[in-house]
């Protein structure tokens, strides 16, 4: 009876191995398919398609910005602040046969899509 089952075990481990091995690889986008598919979304559609970012970002407005942006003196304060993120994945757009951008990013204001940037660098 043991014998049968560290066979089981056995095989078990070993097909789940293979599976692992043969994961799908990551899809690639063209340009505007990526643009139509993500543009606006929310964060859940983006993590339900694309999976974890390779890397993120908290954009924090410095100190000062609202003299540069508005009126000087007059900084508006709200009681909420948006929440904003940038979301970089790698190698997953393309834009000629066989080339992708190094690069994707996207850029979350309140958990929703509002600027996609593709980059090589």
């Amino acid at each position: 009876m043991f014998q049968k089952l560290k066979v089981l075990f056995v095989l078990i481990t070993f097909f789940g191995a293979t599976f692992n091995l043969s994961a799908e690889p990551k899809r690639v986008f063209t340009e505007d398919e990526f643009i139509k598919i993500f543009s606006g979304k929310p964060k859940s559609r983006i993590t339900k398609y694309l999976g974890v970012p390779d890397s993120t970002d908290i954009a924090i407005k410095p100190k000062g910005a609202s003299s540069v942006m508005g009126i000087p003196g007059k900084e508006k304060k709200s009681s909420k602040k948006d929440k904003i993120e940038m979301w970089y994945y790698g190698n997953i757009v393309e834009y000629s046969p066989k080339k992708t951008y190094t690069k994707v990013e996207l850029t979350l204001v309140n958990d929703r899509c509002v600027n996609i940037a593709f980059f090589n660098q």
